[in-house]
């Protein structure tokens, strides 16, 4: 962001009496560090390399934020509150379609806005995991204020089936709008209206055009790794931290911890971190690969293969031993690993987009836009992972029914 560019993001605010100085100036650092942070991750953003976005010395932003620390939690609680005034403002509207449409308005409008550089865009959420202690619970706690909002789009949490069916569907939704800052890159700001549209046409009424077109087939694990020697274990264990802490988090002195085994044992095998967190990648794209080689070998059309590689992949972030890595994860990688990463998310929408446009022809998927329900397939199964622990109070399967009904037949639709 250039500094009229920050200029004019700091000095934009709500209604009221102009901005101090002080606050200007704060405001500018927060433009500038939550571009950072966007970019490299936590782990990337220094106190310095902010003040040289702002061509100030280091101690000119020290003055505002004595430690990076406070910078980073600043950024967050400066996100969290604006989605909190979101979510407020949607949740002003007479109806839950009502509500989750003005939900996508608001988004793409504030995605507009950034991209054009006329506001601060929002800090990359899923960071918030590599941070620890008080600073994490606290973040968190506000970010839980926040989710119960967005659950509340869709009525009262009166029983503890609705509550469990809701929370799916919050989770769901909010996954789909995080992602789409990401893909929304890809389009003229012109057409964002068009989009907007139709996402939201497929989040209502789903991809189905039938309600029980197939069961998932059952397949198998589709492993690309053994699991008893000691690379696969630590791929294993790399992807399940960098889902529950991020990349700062997943150091090689924890996951050797985690293994009992020894640093040199790691660099038998990759040479460093971020080599290791490309191979997680790329194994989680060939799992996702041999489920659909699994599913064509078993004779199942396309709608079939579609909805069980789906199943599978949910049961895998369902489980705690190995998920599959988060698409988003790719965010908080330095810059010169990013593109590997980036290349395997757009070939996993590919993967679904040819599924679903098999499909179409079939007859048994709406002719909706393949790419926008590819991304809200890759979203949800994204953000299974983070809910584990609601998998957990019911049975596995009718975690993945309830998550594939929501695909399917829309996220309005009662499971």
């Amino acid at each position: 962001m250039t500094d009229a560019k920050a200029d004019s993001a700091a000095l934009e605010g709500p209604s009221g009496p102009p901005l101090s100085r002080f606050e200007r100036q704060r405001g500018k650092i927060l433009d500038a560090a939550t571009m950072l942070l966007n970019q490299r991750g936590i782990a990337g953003m220094t106190l310095q390399e902010v003040a040289e976005q702002l061509g100030l010395k280091t101690t000119a932003v020290t003055y505002y934020f004595r430690y990076k620390e406070q910078l980073v939690r600043a950024v967050f609680e400066d996100s969290l509150q604006r989605l909190k005034e979101m979510v407020e403002q949607a949740g002003k509207a007479d109806t839950p379609r009502a509500r989750v449409d003005q939900y996508l308005r608001i988004h793409f409008d504030h995605y507009a806005a950034a991209m054009q550089g006329k506001t601060r865009p929002l800090a990359i959420l899923s960071e918030m995991r590599a941070l620890e202690g008080e600073a994490r619970a606290a973040l968190m706690q506000q970010y839980q204020a926040v989710f119960r909002g967005v659950r509340a789009f869709f009525g009262p949490a009166d029983t503890a089936a609705r509550k469990l069916r809701l929370t799916a569907r919050t989770q769901m939704l909010n996954e789909v709008v995080f992602w789409s800052a990401i893909w929304l890159k890809q389009y003229d700001v012109g057409d964002f209206d068009t989009v907007r549209r139709q996402l939201f046409d497929i989040l209502d009424g789903g991809i189905a055009t039938r309600p029980s077109r197939a069961l998932p087939a059952a397949l198998g694990t589709g492993e690309a790794v053994a699991a008893g020697d000691s690379y696969s274990q630590f791929l294993r264990t790399a992807t399940r931290l960098m889902n529950e802490v991020g990349y700062r988090g997943t150091s090689i002195d924890r996951i050797a911890a985690e293994l009992n085994l020894t640093k040199g044992s790691f660099y038998h095998h990759l040479p460093t971190k971020d080599e290791l967190i490309l191979q997680c990648f790329r194994n989680s794209y060939q799992r996702l690969r041999d489920l659909r080689e699994q599913a064509r070998k078993a004779g199942l059309d396309a709608w079939e293969t579609l909805i069980s590689v789906i199943a599978q992949a949910m049961k895998y972030q369902f489980g705690e031993d190995y998920p599959l890595l988060r698409t988003t994860a790719f965010q908080a990688l330095p810059d010169s690993v990013r593109q590997i990463p980036y290349e395997h998310a757009q070939r996993t929408t590919l993967l679904f987009s040819g599924l679903l446009v098999d499909s179409v022809r079939e007859g048994a998927a709406k002719n909706v836009n393949p790419l926008l329900a590819s991304h809200i397939i890759m979203s949800t199964i994204n953000s299974a992972s983070d809910i584990r622990s609601w998998a957990a109070k019911q049975d596995r399967d009718d975690a993945v029914a309830d998550c594939l009904s929501a695909i399917t037949r829309g996220i309005f639709h009662p499971a």
